[in-house]
């Protein structure tokens, strides 16, 4: 057969096709940019998310590199020197610990470092340099703050470092500094190699470093860090690393757990893919439904090009070359929109998530994906419309009516014929378009409900209480600041807690006070502990000596302890798994209650309710109490650390401060006010905090419940604009329903009217299409929507502690009238512009 170039002819169709549809085509591109712009926020701000998430535990880790060695030696370090499979390799000294009461907050450390070290650990100095020779010093302005010095190279700081061996007093020379991120949790202070050597010589050699790490000093430790060839299954490219040099497990060795793209949460890779889904979804139906609906009403006019001669082969094309036309339109503005569009939701996602810098920066990648996502969908939306066009034949498209066949009956009724009847007949006829639209509609419903029940079902006592037990909570800076090694654990003073007494408001208060020490197990207890740690002994297995705790467990036959003094107000909020809060008893100094190993469980426990316990005091005297109960302070009013296999005993305040020869000062301070009182409590303590005692550091419960607030703000804005877009889409679908509907049946219209049928019922049948097509809707969010509800709220919000699921239908609800009046307004603003009726 004698092929025929024939493709002007065909563009010149297609021109002419979409200049006579302009209304239906607007439409088609509102569409279309809507799908693309929220495939395009979905993938620009998901990607910034993993970026910043990543960066805020790098951070945290204190390091951007991929893994790293700490405490070996310099003969080591040319060892991995010499790996080719490794780049990027650097590396800092330890000098030694920062004794200045003006970091005494702060946890900062002390080094010798390399450029390249320097910069992954995010502590190269933007203004100036790092140290070279003699007693130069660089830091982060966090530290010139501490001693209130300004941010000048030449500024003096005058140092105390202690070596494991000696302490070393002098002053320095700043000749460098950087502004440190916020979330890291370490301030750093580089010196210079010349000082690194006379204070904290290198270890040269693996001699020097088993002598040091017996010693418990790890002044001139070398901390090497490093990249792979690639981020993914970094254990397992160190234990291939490892297995190389021939280092053993004596070797302390670690991986940067911040790459999320090594390890993606399974869960977190459901909520994309169902985003996703559910954007493409939405597009697909709207789109689709123009398509189909615009070659229902075309359909002659395809017939009769069948007639002139154009092969199934040829429509198909026409009609994907519309469509590629009006992507050609729409998707570059869906993408520009979107990119738009995330700048501004970024920055609030990140703000109420993570405390990183909030960064959007232009991806191509990102834009490509969105575009090839976005045609993806437009492309499947013209499959079936396209596979109507080419089963049609010339003759069957001049006789064509869409709904014909769906109306064939054996049966005949006599019921009364009304407008309503007939809306309702004329739904059945257009089952797979009405179908689309409910499905539209009934998605952006169903978010938006989802998106409140998820701020419902999250409790706000529940995550306050979580934080803080109490209105207001005071401790020393060291024990708030997690990041901080040696906590000060009785840093409230008698002093201090005196002027808290007097805090505007003030209901009730109470000290919790704290030694840290070694609890020792005989008998029966021994044997649940040792029990106990066999069945889960991968549960202590971290480090360099996974199993260092045997060592205590089998020849001591202890564990670690923390021993609680109480007052009557923090025993009151202890968290009990077995037995009862008696004060009564609890006060007469006879009892303890004692933790289990699991919290919250009775798994393993190593006490029983009315058993004996000895409880070694501060003072180092061995005291026989009963225990009272199981359980344990809140987690707020602890320390906020562990040890391992442990165990936590609470005994009255006054017993405690029996056995304290030192000092009586507690490690935290709780107490509440009246509620009307707690703004002005707030400046009370916040003043003598902040200028009185600034050692001192507090939290309250107005704290926690802003942070709150800005997280169900969150869900409210990004769950609404989603909602919204999907309404929109839905809204759109619905209008050219009705639009084409009204346009294709305008003979049938004018034939009733023509029989008696008046405008006001030919309104009223039309209107109650609308409406018949909106109550089905709401029979799918009432039924499929509200299990869809609870899958979605689980899969976001499930996991959260304070999460306890509600069932909330009142958005549902409330979208009724919406709808309805929308239902009822659009056939009667349409049927104006389309029919003389």
């Amino acid at each position: 057969m004698r092929k025929v170039n024939n493709n002007r002819c065909i563009n010149n169709v297609c021109r002419k096709s979409l200049l006579a549809n302009r209304k239906r085509n607007m439409i088609l591109v509102i569409a279309i940019i809507l799908t693309s712009m929220m495939l395009t926020v979905l993938f620009t701000v998901g990607e910034s998310i993993i970026k910043a998430a990543e960066l805020s535990t790098m951070y945290m880790v204190g390091t951007d590199a991929h893994a790293g060695f700490k405490f070996i030696s310099m003969e080591e370090y040319d060892k991995l020197a010499k790996d080719k499979e490794i780049h990027d390799l650097s590396y800092s000294i330890i000098v030694g610990d920062v004794q200045n009461t003006e970091l005494y907050e702060d946890y900062t450390e002390i080094r010798y470092t390399e450029p390249d070290s320097a910069k992954h650990s995010f502590s190269k100095p933007t203004t100036g340099r790092l140290p070279k020779t003699g007693k130069e010093v660089a830091t982060c302005t966090r530290v010139l703050d501490d001693f209130g010095l300004p941010h000048e190279l030449g500024t003096v700081l005058h140092l105390k470092i202690y070596n494991g061996v000696q302490m070393c007093e002098e002053d320095f020379v700043l000749c460098g500094f950087w502004e440190k991120p916020a979330a890291t949790m370490v301030n750093q202070i580089y010196v210079s190699k010349e000082f690194q050597e006379a204070v904290a010589p290198t270890w040269e050699n693996t001699s020097d470093e088993k002598a040091h790490i017996e010693s418990g000093i790890y002044a001139g430790a070398v901390n090497a860090e490093f990249n792979f060839p690639t981020v993914f299954h970094l254990e397992r490219q160190m234990e291939q690393l490892k297995n190389r040099l021939g280092f053993g497990p004596e070797v302390n060795d670690g991986v940067n757990w911040a790459y999320l793209t090594a390890d993606i949460e399974p869960t977190a890779v459901i909520l994309a893919a169902f985003l996703l889904l559910l954007i493409m979804s939405s597009g697909y139906l709207i789109i689709y439904n123009i398509f189909y609906i615009a070659v229902s009403a075309d359909i002659r006019y395809y017939g009769l090009l069948k007639t002139v001669g154009m092969t199934d082969r040829q429509l198909k094309k026409l009609v994907i070359k519309q469509a590629f036309i009006l992507s050609v339109i729409a998707v570059p503005c869906g993408l520009l929109f979107g990119y738009i569009l995330s700048v501004l939701v970024f920055p609030m996602l990140v703000n109420a998530m993570l405390n990183v810098p909030c960064i959007i920066t232009f991806n191509g990648w990102i834009m490509l994906f969105s575009a090839m996502f976005s045609w993806i969908t437009v492309r499947i939306s013209c499959i079936k419309p396209c596979r109507i066009i080419g089963k049609i034949s010339p003759v069957e498209a001049v006789r064509f009516q869409e709904y014909a066949g769906e109306l064939n009956r054996k049966t005949k009724r006599s019921k009364k014929v009304t407008p309503v009847r007939m809306a309702w007949e004329n739904l059945k006829r257009k089952r797979k378009k009405t179908i689309a639209v409910m499905i539209s509609i009934a998605l952006s419903v169903i978010v938006m409900n989802a998106t409140v029940s998820i701020t419902e079902s999250i409790d706000k006592d529940a995550y306050i209480q979580h934080f803080a037990v109490s209105d207001f909570m005071v401790a020393d800076g060291s024990v708030m600041n997690v990041s901080v090694v040696n906590d000060n654990l009785q840093g409230v003073s008698v002093e201090d807690m005196e002027y808290f007494l007097h805090t505007p408001g003030l209901t009730d208060n109470g000290a919790v006070y704290m030694a840290e020490g070694w609890h020792e197990f005989a008998g029966e207890p021994y044997e649940r502990m040792k029990s106990f740690y066999e069945m889960h002994k991968d549960w202590f297995a971290y480090g360099e000596e996974p199993y260092w705790q045997e060592q205590f467990i089998y020849e001591e036959q202890e564990i670690a302890c923390h021993l609680y003094g109480v007052s009557q107000f923090p025993f009151e909020k202890m968290e009990l798994v077995d037995g009862k809060l008696d004060w009564e008893k609890f006060s007469s100094g006879k009892y303890a209650v004692v933790s289990t190993p699991i919290v919250g469980e009775l798994e393993g426990t190593f006490y029983q309710v009315g058993e004996t316990i000895p409880v070694k005091m501060p003072d180092e005297e061995v005291i026989e109490l009963e225990v009272l109960a199981l359980g344990d302070i809140p987690y707020a009013m602890g320390p906020q650390h562990s040890h391992g296999l442990d165990i936590y005993i609470t005994v009255l305040d006054e017993e405690y401060l029996k056995h304290c020869p030192e000092s009586d000062a507690a490690m935290k301070l709780c107490f509440d006010v009246e509620d009307d009182k707690l703004q002005e409590a707030e400046e009370y303590v916040s003043n003598y905090c902040s200028t009185m005692k600034p050692e001192l550091g507090y939290e309250s419960k107005l704290t926690y419940a802003k942070d709150f607030d800005d997280m169900i703000h969150m869900f409210l804005v990004i769950g609404g604009a989603l909602s919204f877009i999907l309404a929109l889409i839905g809204i759109l679908n619905f209008i050219n329903l009705t639009y084409t509907s009204i346009q294709e049946r305008r003979p049938e219209l004018t034939i009733l009217k023509s029989i008696g049928m008046t405008k006001r019922q030919l309104i009223t049948m039309l209107t109650g299409e609308g409406i018949l097509r909106i109550g089905l809707t709401f029979v799918i969010v009432f039924t499929v929507g509200i299990l869809l509800n609870q899958i979605i709220v689980l899969l976001i919000a499930g996991q959260m502690f304070m999460f306890s699921y509600k069932l909330v239908i009142w958005p549902m609800l409330a979208c009724i009238p919406l709808f309805m009046a929308l239902a009822f307004a659009i056939p009667r603003l349409v049927i104006r512009n389309v029919t003389c009726i």
